[in-house]
């Protein structure tokens, strides 16, 4: 198996495209979560060694945020299958049309569970990283290495085999993904067994691959804090033995070839007996012999664990980044970019023409470690940068570094996962919206249901009425499953417009709400008309709160804007379709316009399309006003792919004939798949304003 043998061709070579497959750039998810996470972004911790960046807590988790933006729209693919997600190789020509490698999909399956709570489609996500790795294991059951972008068929040469820095990282994002939302310990310990079973040598070093010999290892898959959470979650093997064994190896390298600095080749030979550096191009076409691509992840992996783990348990971890960090620094003036990829073992410059951001980014942890509090701020500083253009393999690394140096990376060893309450249930409001003229009263069905455990008393209360409003429930409490009657009683003084009251229910399992939308309108004859803005949570900034939702792939469309595709104001979009697969998407919200006036929609539309056509639609956008029944009455706007432009664009559509009705507005993408492009439309700040 030939690993990485494009990785310092790929500097000096232009960008391949992706093929068959959509970035996050031009694709996104919103799948409904089951769960909350239990360990939601940002986790502060408190390492047991060293120091942290002088930058405050909250800029190091900005940083974090904005670099993880930066990754995901990047590299991020939903792809091949429409339930499946990989994380794309461009820039580095580590697989056919920038397709997925293990160490990549490990790479993401532990980045995305980190970063659940500020990505609430992080589980999603993670699903689907972990389905196409499902769909795609060796003869082992680890991941078929290299995958081809278009097909996600295997294609290096012979039998499909596995990398054992992929299914490391696979393993543990697994124990991460069960730590943070629970579901997933079969998969995990099937996982860590197969894992044991054949990419563990009989002595207990970790063999470079799950088809390989016991005789060799890679010192950059020596990752202890990973081997330390595996023997904590799957007490059924000895994974001390290769904590052990890994560390005895790692021991004998440093002590005889690299005493001073600590340094350690890519590859390894002798590894079941008295290890030594393995022969130059022993792998790949580089010096396998000396500090190359592979171990510059090294330091990463030594000073993450040491953070973790401290001075005792992590003793030889500590000490070996102290050298390393020392000898990094040594080596490039104190400027991290001139940390070369290529380095000899006794710390000098193999090839300082060579240049990548990993290389010193991947210092940061051990910098810490060591305590060097300029060191590390200089490091933290670099990470802010990409001087060298690096693509997917120093980026993924950059965004797991910046996790560990914002004080943000939490061990699943040592983290338990809250049970779920033992009884659980949801609210809802029937219908969602209503209107009343001023005195008049307003009855709402508030429904109840067991989501969790058995039926509980539940305390019914509202808030957020207008002045003058009064708000019952017959019966003020239920138990869940059943329902209640809200009326709500306005007087001649409440003032005209549009209110979201809040129905909350109580139990000891905690509590729930639900929102209904009230409009008050005044009291006259000759149909005066007060004027109101009619639309709850209209440019979404509360998420999906009043707005129903659909998407036949599972990906609803409101969700937190992206650099990729932001937001006209504020944080939040509704974003129909550009998956790259056949899908139609909606969302809706009921609204009662008032007799006797006038009444204008408008909303911010944006539309950008990969498709090739000047004259065909395989992809359209709709707006549409329905009835009570779902019948539709009139569709009100009416878009595609061939109005796809630079920005937003307010549209504005006349609803007056619709006074005096209680009617649905509805958004609809849909796309048809059948030109091989993708199409995003996106729409911010809708309003629906009487007058």
């Amino acid at each position: 198996m030939k690993r990485r043998s494009q990785r310092v061709l790929s500097l000096a070579t232009g960008i391949s495209t992706l093929a068959g497959c959509v970035a996050l750039a031009v694709a996104h998810t919103s799948a409904v979560q089951a769960a909350g996470p239990n360990y939601a972004f940002p986790q502060h911790q408190t390492y047991k060694v060293g120091v942290m960046p002088s930058a405050s807590q909250a800029t190091r988790d900005a940083a974090v945020e904005k670099q993880y933006d930066s990754w995901k729209a990047s590299y991020l693919v939903h792809g091949c299958a429409s339930n499946e997600y990989y994380v794309s190789t461009k820039g580095d020509g580590d697989a056919t049309n920038n397709g997925p490698v293990s160490e990549g999909q490990g790479y993401g399956m532990n980045i995305v569970p980190l970063m659940a709570g500020y990505d609430a489609n992080a589980q999603a996500e993670f699903n689907g990283l972990w389905q196409l790795v499902k769909d795609h294991e060796d003869q082992y059951g680890m991941m078929q290495w290299q995958l081809d972008g278009k097909t996600c068929k295997y294609y290096s040469g012979g039998t499909p085999d596995g990398a054992t820095d992929g299914d490391l990282d696979i393993g543990y994002g697994l124990i991460l993904a069960d730590k943070q939302w629970g579901g997933y310990s079969s998969d995990a310990k099937t996982w860590l067994s197969n894992f044991y079973a054949h990419n563990v040598a009989p002595d207990g070093h970790l063999k470079c691959e799950d088809d390989g010999p016991n005789t060799d290892t890679r010192p950059s898959d020596h990752m202890i804090d990973h081997l330390r959470a595996f023997a904590a979650y799957d007490p059924s093997h000895d994974w001390n033995k290769v904590i052990t064994r890994t560390e005895a190896v790692d021991s004998s390298l440093v002590t005889n070839y690299s005493a001073a600095n600590g340094l350690l080749p890519d590859f390894v030979v002798g590894a079941n007996g008295t290890p030594k550096p393995a022969p130059a191009n022993y792998q790949e076409n580089q010096p396998d012999n000396i500090v190359g691509y592979n171990s510059i992840r090294v330091p990463w992996h030594m000073g993450t664990d040491a953070l973790l783990n401290g001075a005792t348990t992590a003793a030889f971890e500590l000490s070996d980044a102290q050298k390393w960090s020392a000898c990094a620094k040594k080596v490039s003036g104190g400027k991290p970019g001139n940390v070369y990829p290529h380095l000899n073992l006794n710390c000098t410059g193999q090839n300082t023409s060579d240049v990548a951001e990993e290389a010193g980014d991947s210092i940061g942890p051990s910098a810490m470690a060591a305590g060097d509090q300029a060191w590390t701020d200089t490091i933290w500083s670099f990470l802010q940068t990409n001087p060298y253009g690096d693509g997917y393999y120093g980026e993924s690394i950059k965004t797991l570094v910046m996790i560990v140096m914002a004080g943000d990376y939490w061990s699943p060893a040592s983290a338990s996962t809250p049970p779920p309450p033992a009884n659980d249930f949801s609210i809802s409001a029937s219908p969602a919206s209503g209107s009343v003229s001023q005195g008049s009263s307003a009855t709402v069905s508030v429904g109840t249901a067991v989501t969790a455990g058995s039926a509980e008393s539940v305390a019914l209360s509202a808030s957020g009425l207008p002045t003058g409003a009064t708000a019952g429930f017959s019966p003020a409490s239920v138990n869940s499953g059943a329902s209640s009657t809200l009326t709500v009683a306005t007087s001649s003084s409440t003032p005209a417009g549009t209110y979201a009251i809040t129905v909350t229910g109580t139990a000891s399992s905690g509590s729930h709400s639900a929102t209904y939308s009230l409009t008050v309108t005044t009291v006259g004859g000759g149909g005066g008309c007060t004027p109101a803005q009619l639309l709850v949570n209209p440019g979404f900034e509360s998420g999906a709160a009043t707005w129903t939702q659909t998407s036949t792939l599972g990906f609803t469309p409101i969700t937190k804007a992206t650099s990729a595709e932001p937001a006209h104001a504020g944080s939040y979009v509704a974003w129909f379709n550009g998956n790259g697969s056949k899908d139609t998407d909606t969302i809706a919200q009921s609204v009662t316009i008032p007799s006797g006036c006038s009444a204008s929609l408008t909303y911010w539309l944006h539309i950008d399309t990969t498709e090739k056509t000047t004259t065909a639609k395989p992809d359209t956008f709709t707006v549409q006003v329905l009835n009570s029944s779902g019948t539709v009455l009139a569709t009100v706007g009416s878009f595609s792919n061939l109005n796809a432009a630079s920005g937003y664009s307010q549209k504005t559509a006349d609803l007056s004939a619709y006074a005096g009705q209680t009617v649905t507005l509805k958004f609809t993408g849909s796309e048809t798949d059948t030109s091989g492009g993708t199409t995003n439309s996106v729409i911010d700040d809708t309003s629906l304003t009487t007058s």
